[in-house]
């Protein structure tokens, strides 16, 4: 990345301190929507009424920007037109095309924030479907691409089991569940705080321009994932499959559409910090996306221990040794393979003053 990116890691710490500033005991949530936004992916966010998730959101957006931000507490009477933009009478009645006004809706956003979110009914949840996984959206006959830095979506509930919401359930990369505050300092202070926790706090010239995140997905995209990291994800697979043969029925299941977008998240987790490759550091964050309910969270950050402990620095450190063979293996055949022409000389018999006597000659050894 050069000297170019070499002071990101100072900037970005800045920007997080910035948006956890007055919050309590949610420093991860918000870092974690953070870097899903970056990666352009999405985040849930599961939690009783009252813990903050709807502040995240909203004070996400000062990150970016120019941002326009878009959010809407979903019900079973929500309509498209709420979410999605009201038809054009003029279009539907000159052209006779059924298009939505979609500035300032969903798809003419950059951070959006839906709530409750399996309230919505199937047409709205189909249309979102798309704009997760695509970034596009149908408008009538267009498919527009939509320029979403990142979708926060929340609930106090799980997805409803058999009613078909497990394909957008998969959609929303990173699960995180939101507690209420514990520590008792940290609750007296949050009681007793008169900050305004919605006033933008972050100055214009330390915000992430949309140029800039051309640029910075573009780099993502070239940072390298190593072996012992790839080796680390089949061992955690195989840990999976061997949970789910100790249940009566599967309790995990990772899709492959969503190994693909871990490693993304992971490649956006060290271009943050600096790297040019990913490291096992960067994989305990894997424990945040392959959860499927909250009795599930601490039996998946263990695995994920357990596996790195086990495995992942024996992968590294076997894979550092075999360069380090290769490489002596190399120097000794650039030895080996060097040619060196040996002239033996035999120091001639003086028989007289004027001439030397040959004693013996080779032409295929070239001895004197």
């Amino acid at each position: 990345m050069g000297a170019k990116n070499s002071s990101l890691p100072g900037r970005i710490k800045s920007i997080l301190e910035a948006l956890n500033s007055g919050l309590f005991e949610r420093k991860e949530a918000m870092n974690l929507a953070f870097l899903s936004a970056i990666a352009g992916e999405s985040i849930f966010l599961l939690g009783p009424p009252g813990v903050a998730k709807s502040l995240i959101a909203r004070r996400l957006k000062f990150a970016f920007r120019d941002s326009q931000a878009f959010e809407y507490l979903m019900n079973r009477f929500s309509t498209p037109d709420e979410i999605f933009g009201p038809v054009s009478i003029k279009r539907l009645k000159d052209e006779d095309k059924y298009e939505r006004i979609t500035d300032k809706y969903l798809p003419g956003s950059n951070v959006v924030f839906l709530d409750e979110i399996w309230k919505a009914g199937p047409s709205i949840q189909n249309s979102l479907l798309t704009i997760l996984n695509e970034k596009v959206y149908r408008n009538g006959e267009q498919e527009v691409k939509v320029n979403l830095r990142g979708i926060i979506s929340a609930s106090n509930e799980l997805p409803a089991e058999e009613q078909g919401l497990e394909a957008l359930w998969d959609r929303f990369l990173i699960r995180y569940y939101v507690m209420g505050i514990k520590d008792r300092e940290n609750f007296a202070r949050m009681i007793t705080s008169t900050e305004d926790l919605f006033v933008d706090n972050i100055a214009q010239q330390d915000k992430i321009s949309e140029e800039e995140l051309q640029e910075w997905s573009s780099s993502i995209d070239r940072i390298a994932v190593p072996a012992e990291v790839l080796s680390l994800v089949d061992y955690l697979r195989m840990g999976i499959e061997n949970l789910n043969k100790k249940k009566s029925e599967s309790i995990l299941y990772v899709s492959d559409r969503r190994w693909k977008k871990i490693i993304r998240i992971l490649k956006t987790s060290a271009f943050l910090n600096g790297r040019e490759k990913v490291d096992l550091m960067d994989c305990f964050l894997i424990a945040h996306c392959i959860w499927e309910k909250p009795d599930q969270i601490d039996v998946v950050k263990e695995l994920i221990s357990e596996t790195i402990r086990q495995h992942g620095y024996t992968i590294s450190l076997r894979t550092e040794t075999i360069l380090e063979q290769i490489e002596s293996f190399k120097k000794e055949v650039d030895q080996e393979i060097t040619v060196k022409t040996v002239v033996k000389v035999k120091r001639p018999t003086k028989v007289k003053e004027e001439y030397y006597e040959i004693l013996k000659f080779s032409e295929d050894r070239r001895e004197y």
